[in-house]
């Protein structure tokens, strides 16, 4: 027997998972222009029934005439990955899924069901997502959904509830998820700087901007272990390097700008240059070429603290700061010095701040780190969330210039974005960015698709066979999948998490437009932020667990905008 439910977006359909009792079909959705209204299809019946499983949409179509194209419906399958191991300190309630176990999380176009020979799963799972663009009339947009398959056919009524207002294209609060260039060159099988190459970093910059990224982590110095030159400049790196006599260093910009300014064509609020260091004082190394060779040469530098280091990075630095200013980027730029100082690296990395703000003082600088000692030297300090209050009473750096990140920690009761927690601990970091003033958040791992330390195995990395990357929390190193099969699509593959993670991208928008009714003096959004701030977020580890009273919360804050909205026409 053929069973078919619709479910909201915020908890898992997973692969042997039984029907629900209470079962409902017909879908309805509140969607701000320039938002994506996201919902779930379960499918369950026999094995072999689901097999040809195809699910078809229609335009959604309101009274008046007007459309959300079936173009602009997106029918995903989600794939199951395994998830080894548990993630430590939290207590059952506060994890989904029992690990080990497979876990629902990359979103594909197709679903590839297999031979006779293998029974598949009795459930099935489809998300989703329907983009309302802006300047779509407000009002009831009403489709179906058609699901077949060899057990039957099923049919979905879905209705979008169109607000009367759009979400600003551009975000107010910044996110960059480190987008790291080696795992797409290795999965996509890429060579540096070619057609090819730049035709799937714009696929990854659109796919970027469409979840809401808008910060880039941008490569300053070797992106391949190339040592070609190819049109006269570096191949290996973005920024070409001329050491045109012994000490004496000339910048070609062509390629970083051309990087630059594709992100930035694509919504990109800010670029990330990247690390000076590792350790704070292991300087990173170079590739440089010299007059009438026709191959480069690799360079590195004792330390941080080396006179040929320091006489090299003066150089770029003048040269990388001028250029900036020229293309009207200054203020866009933020530069790492070294990640997650500690330790013993107090005194090279206060050096290294101090060298680098004597030649480039409006440069911003930002690193994450746990150690508040290291925070005023620089001019974003990027805390562990669990660490942030102190930041702010300490640091003596203002708080609108304070980001916040997670990693691997903190763990327990702290928000997170593992695929065995529920997906409101995925979800409700802008809400409390939003609680807290913070400007801008910070994750090592968007697509890092490789083994991390401790090593257990030198086979290659599939992110879709293991997703703790042999030692981490499952989910922790990544949020999109390298495509199946890359020399067939050049597309990342989204999953349920960096779906959640545009969705809380969206919240901020509707609390910062909430935020603006109050401070006009609309009680009613008054009220809703005194709610917002007992009983939503009233700190960083005692925020809601109850995904239906947040997706009434943000309801509720549509009504009160679209009611503002209608009236401020009316007048």
């Amino acid at each position: 027997m053929l069973h078919v439910w619709t479910q909201d977006c915020m908890t898992r359909i997973f692969a042997n998972q039984d029907p629900p009792e209470n079962k409902k079909k017909d879908v309805l959705l509140h969607v701000a222009g320039n938002e994506v209204g996201d919902f779930q299809i379960g499918i369950s019946g026999p094995p072999n029934g689901l097999n040809d499983l195809s699910i078809v949409a229609s335009d959604l179509v309101s009274e008046a005439g007007a459309s959300i194209s079936k173009e602009n419906v997106d029918v995903l399958y989600a794939e199951y990955v395994p998830v080894h191991w548990q993630s430590a300190g939290n207590s059952p309630d506060d994890l989904e899924g029992q690990a080990p176990g497979f876990y629902p999380d990359p979103l594909v176009s197709s679903l590839w069901r297999g031979v006779g020979r293998v029974q598949f799963p009795g459930t099935v799972s489809a998300w989703i997502r329907i983009k309302v663009e802006e300047g779509i009339p407000a009002g009831s947009y009403r489709g179906n959904l058609e699901v077949t398959c060899k057990a039957g056919h099923e049919s979905i009524q879905v209705e979008v509830q169109v607000w009367p207002f759009a979400l600003d294209k551009r975000s107010h609060f910044l996110m960059t998820n480190w987008f790291l260039l080696g795992p797409i060159m290795k999965f996509h099988n890429l060579e540096p700087l070619t057609d090819h190459f730049w035709q799937v970093l714009e696929r990854y910059a659109k796919n970027l901007s469409d979840h809401r990224q808008n910060v880039v982590l941008t490569p300053l110095f070797r992106i391949s272990s190339t040592n070609e030159i190819m049109d006269g400049r570096l191949r290996g790196a973005l920024i070409d390097i001329l050491e045109s006599e012994p000490g004496k260093y000339d910048f070609d910009f062509h390629n970083f700008d051309r990087w630059v300014k594709l992100f930035l064509d694509h919504g990109f609020q800010a670029i990330e240059g990247s690390h000076l260091a590792g350790g704070s004082s292991n300087a990173s190394g170079i590739l440089l070429r010299k007059p009438g060779q026709d191959q480069a040469e690799s360079r590195s530098f004792a330390s941080t603290m080396d006179d040929d280091y320091r006489n090299f990075l003066q150089q770029l630095l003048t040269a990388l700061r001028a250029h900036l200013q020229e293309k009207g980027w200054l203020e866009k730029f933020y530069l790492h010095l070294s990640d997650e100082p500690h330790g013993d690296q107090f005194e090279a990395y206060t050096s290294l701040a101090k060298f680098v703000k004597g030649i480039a003082p409006e440069i911003h600088l930002m690193d994450a780190m746990g150690d508040g000692q290291y925070a005023p030297y620089i001019d974003h300090p990027v805390p562990l969330e669990s660490v942030y209050e102190s930041f702010v009473e300490s640091s003596g750096i203002p708080q609108e210039q304070i980001w916040f990140y997670y990693c691997c920690g903190p763990t327990g009761a702290w928000p997170n974005r593992f695929l065995d927690y529920p997906l409101i601990r995925v979800r409700i970091f802008t809400w409390l960015a939003f609680k807290y003033g913070i400007p801008g958040f910070l994750h090592w791992g968007l697509n890092h698709w490789a083994w991390h330390p401790p090593f257990y195995t030198k086979h290659d990395y599939n992110p879709y066979d293991n997703t703790t990357g042999g030692s981490l929390q499952a989910g922790d190193s990544y949020v999109i999948y390298p495509p199946r099969m890359p020399d067939e699509s050049d597309d990342p593959v989204d999953s349920i998490r960096w779906e959640i993670i545009r969705k809380a991208m969206e919240d901020y928008e509707y609390l910062y437009m909430l935020r603006e009714l109050s401070e006009s003096g609309n009680e009613q959004a008054k009220s809703l932020l005194v709610e917002f701030e007992e009983k939503v977020v009233p700190n960083f580890t005692e925020h809601t667990r109850d995904s239906s009273y947040l997706e009434d919360f943000r309801f509720r804050a549509g009504q009160i905008i679209a009611e503002e909205e209608v009236n401020s026409h009316d007048l």
